[in-house]
Formats: structure tokens, C-alpha cells, sequence
């Protein structure tokens, strides 16, 4: 009976270990698809901002402000005439990463119960959407070393924006919440002692 018993929670213990590897492998491609995606739609943005700085460097106000302005578009014009392609990449891989570990975050310590499933699409954008774009910002500028993160604000808030809600729901599809984490142990210690004990005949 015993054995059942353990043969039982053996196969249950398998099918949920499957069922959790097809999910991460579905998951998985899931983000690489999400990041090609973002990473191509970034560019298309980045190639729209250079558009539109060389345009407007044609313009009257434009030449008053690089005039006026020389080390903001100095910036600018590092930005648009850099490698548009490597910039994509480095800031939607940037945005993947952070916003993850954020969500994960975020998805044991309850705070997505609380704060993220309350709010409409507009209010996650608030609330979550920008300052995440700022948070991703900060750190792509500690890398190009600019005078301020507000300048990459720009070609962060796209990836960041497109790839922060999947974020919470891969997060909650792998992750557990904290109290199902001490529920779990709590469990197994209890089943552990119980299968230990010695039985009175």
C-alpha cells in the first residue's frame, strides 16, 4: 500500500517536472520571438528618429538649436549616426532582462497581486510601463556614459514598452508566489516525517 502510494506521488512528481519543462521550452520561444520582434520595431524607430533629426536640422529652429544647443546635438547626432542595428539589440536585450527580474520580483513577493492585476492597460503603462523605461534607462546610460539617463530615455522606452507585460506573465507562468513556495516545503517536510515515522502495529 505504501509503495502505491509513493509509485503515485513519483508519477505525479514526473508529470508536473514535464509539464514545467514543455511550459519553460514554450516560454522560451516565446521570448526569442519577443525579442526579434522588438528588436526589428525598435530599429524601425531609430531609423524614424534619424529621419526626423536630419530633417529637422534643415529647418530654421533646427540650426538655431544645434547653434544654441551643440552638446545635446552632439548626442542626438552620435545616437542616429551610430550602429542602429548593435543599439536595438543591446537595448531590447537591456529592457528583457531588467523588466524580468523585476517581474519576478515582483511575482514571489505578491506585489503583482496587489499593485499589477488591479490596473487597466492604461494604468500598468503608468505605473509600471515608464518606470521601468526610466530603471532601463538609467542602466544602458551607465554603459554609454552620457550626462544624463533622460537621453536614452528615447530609444529605451519602445523595447521597454513592448516586452514589460509579457515579462509578467512568463514570470507567473514559472515562478510561484512566496507562499506556495512555504506551502510546498511545508508539505514536503510533513510527508518526509510521515513516511519516516515508525508505525504502531
Amino acid at each position: 500500500m505504501e509503495s502505491d502510494t509513493q509509485s503515485t506521488r513519483m508519477a505525479r512528481l514526473k508529470k508536473l517536472c514535464r509539464n514545467y519543462f514543455r511550459e519553460a521550452m514554450e516560454i522560451s520561444i516565446r521570448s526569442v520571438l519577443l525579442l526579434i520582434s522588438t528588436a526589428v520595431l525598435s530599429l524601425i524607430v531609430l531609423y524614424f528618429y534619424g529621419i526626423l533629426w536630419h530633417i529637422y536640422g534643415l529647418t530654421h529652429s533646427g540650426k538655431k538649436f544645434i547653434m544654441l544647443q551643440p552638446e545635446a546635438a552632439n548626442r542626438i547626432s552620435n545616437i542616429v549616426n551610430n550602429d542602429l542595428i548593435e543599439i536595438s539589440i543591446h537595448t531590447t536585450f537591456s529592457a528583457f532582462t531588467i523588466c524580468l527580474i523585476i517581474c519576478a520580483i515582483c511575482r514571489v513577493t505578491y506585489i503583482k497581486r496587489f499593485f499589477y492585476y488591479p490596473r487597466n492597460t492604461i494604468g500598468k503603462l503608468l505605473f509600471w510601463g515608464l518606470p521601468l523605461t526610466a530603471i532601463v534607462s538609467m542602466y544602458v546610460n551607465d554603459q554609454i556614459q552620457w550626462a544624463h539617463w533622460s537621453y536614452t530615455v528615447p530609444i529605451t522606452i519602445v523595447p521597454t514598452l513592448c516586452v514589460f507585460t509579457y515579462c509578467f506573465q512568463f514570470s507567473e507562468a514559472l515562478l510561484p508566489e512566496i507562499g506556495d513556495i512555504v506551502g510546498i516545503i511545508f508539505n514536503g517536510v510533513k510527508r518526509f516525517f510521515s513516511t519516516t515515522t515508525p508505525q504502531e502495529r
